[in-house]
């Protein structure tokens, strides 16, 4: 897959600013999945705002994301994340019923 071809997800910036701080976020990330698979993903900095970046298209294509999915980062440090994901609003043995702010959740988007 070549650069053009990425798969990107943005960071909300309030998120961002709470896990990092102003302008203190790490270059990569560790991406824990629920299979027990790990991700080593890259941030990419545009216009003040975050966005994962080369190797997330591998943790979309390992869960089958797709467009609308609810993607929940559960921080276990300040460059280690726990990845649940809902597809049609079910995870395993959990499902949501309402909607959280818009800025609170990660969508995942395909270009």
């Amino acid at each position: 897959m070549n650069k053009a071809d990425e798969v990107i997800l943005s960071i909300p910036s309030d998120a961002a600013c709470k896990l990092w701080g102003m302008d203190k976020a790490p270059t990569n990330v560790m991406i824990h999945t629920d299979d027990g698979r790990i991700f080593n993903v890259w941030l990419s900095e545009s216009k003040g705002n975050l966005f994962f970046f080369q190797g997330w298209s591998n943790v979309t294509q390992h869960l089958r994301l797709s467009k609308g999915c609810l993607v929940v980062f559960n921080p276990l440090d300040c460059t280690t994340f726990k990845v649940t994901y809902f597809l049609d609003g079910v995870s395993g043995s959990s499902f949501w019923t309402y909607l959280l702010r818009t800025s609170s959740h990660f969508y995942v988007s395909h270009s």
